[in-house]
């Protein structure tokens, strides 16, 4: 088999592994994991799952995996060359771009940064016996596994910067804490009002840099001829 196809049936098989790992991990998630009021007070509050980012995130992840291998079947439906799978390949591309790639990074590199500096700061260890284990690295660790598996099987046009979803992130943490007066994670409590600014300034600047980080990854992995190599490797 050429390059070509052993790269075809690789990202297959990412898309297969990734929608059964984070469709489940979700579902567990919000379904099993009840963690009592006693022991972390927000968990019942405004929002419910739906105000942590890691929640997010996975919700995202499973949503566009589940997507692209949708996307794996379309060729058989419709011809190669459709309008249609066209525009279906464009809103793939882009929400890979935009949100799957750098929210993944984000919840990733600064959850476990966090976590190895201070873990309560992020998730206290009286949440293990509620957040098994195995959960936690599907939500903050095969997320950015298999993000950097989809960028190196699968070539991809980048859309043009955007930075919209960092305000959106801070945006929903305020309105949670407007609603219980409580934040979301243990580590904005800690802050006075001017560290807080800060949090979210890098927050919005690392947000911006890790998609920087995935438009220049795709172009190593990929090369700076992108028609050619999209004709190529485009699955």
């Amino acid at each position: 088999m050429s390059l070509t196809t052993y790269l075809t049936v690789a990202n297959i098989a990412v898309h297969v592994l990734a929608t059964i790992t984070f469709v489940f991990s979700v579902y567990y998630n919000y379904v099993y994991v009840n963690i009592p009021t006693h022991v972390n007070p927000i968990d019942d509050a405004f929002g419910g799952k739906f105000k942590y980012l890691t929640f997010l995130d996975g919700c995202f992840q499973a949503l566009y995996f589940l997507y692209a291998l949708i996307m794996d079947v379309f060729p058989l439906i419709f011809p190669s060359k459709s309008s249609v799978l066209e525009t279906l390949s464009q809103v793939k591309h882009f929400f890979f771009a935009s949100v799957a790639f750098p929210l993944s990074m984000f919840v990733s590199t600064t959850f476990w940064s966090l976590w190895f500096i201070d873990r309560s700061l992020v998730m206290p260890k009286d949440i293990d016996l509620y957040f098994p284990i195995w959960l936690n690295h599907t939500m903050h660790t095969f997320v950015f596994v298999f993000t950097c598996l989809e960028m190196v099987t699968a070539y991809r046009p980048y859309p043009s910067r955007v930075s919209g979803m960092t305000t959106h992130i801070c945006l929903q943490i305020h309105i949670v804490y407007s609603q219980c007066h409580m934040w979301v994670y243990p580590i904005l409590s800690q802050l006075n009002l001017p560290l807080r600014c800060l949090f979210f300034l890098g927050t919005f600047v690392y947000t911006s840099v890790l998609y920087l980080v995935g438009e220049y990854f795709n172009k190593f992995v990929w090369g700076y001829q992108p028609q050619k190599v999209q004709n190529q490797y485009d699955p």
